[in-house]
């Protein structure tokens, strides 16, 4: 598999009120070359990838965290997906919520995804974050 990402951070312009603000992470895997990624995808039919996203609303707050949008970008870096983050919880069973989004495709140009970029209503008061895994080409 390829390694798991590291994540460059790329912090946007505080948003007007009206406006919606963002955060964009980039996307490096360290010891994954072009060549390596062309004889990868030469070999294999299919490749997937995980990506978790975990929120932690604040305890003093307890209300639920707005839903956020969020785009992840193809490693053809000419196709990008977007989906909806829930909103954070604050629940009795524990203080994280996890949500896994899956990756599979014959379509080898598509992974490793290289960004992802979350929109929101710049509410600072929950703390979230990504795992992103491996790829893995079969």
């Amino acid at each position: 598999p390829v390694p798991e990402a590291g994540l460059g951070l790329r912090m946007p312009r505080q948003p007007r009120s009206s406006e919606r603000a963002f955060l964009s992470l980039q996307l490096e895997y360290e010891g994954a070359s072009a060549v390596q990624l062309r004889f990868l995808r030469l070999l294999s039919g299919r490749a997937a990838q995980q990506v978790s996203y975990a929120c932690r609303p604040r305890a003093t707050h307890g209300r639920p965290q707005p839903a956020k949008a969020i785009r992840f970008l193809a490693d053809s870096r000419e196709r990008s997906y977007a989906a909806t983050l829930p909103g954070c919880v604050l629940d009795n069973d524990s203080s994280l919520t996890d949500t896994i989004f899956h990756f599979a495709t014959e379509e080898l140009a598509l992974l490793p995804l290289r960004d992802l970029a979350v929109f929101h209503n710049g509410d600072a008061s929950h703390q979230f974050g990504f795992t992103v895994g491996p790829v893995c080409f079969s």
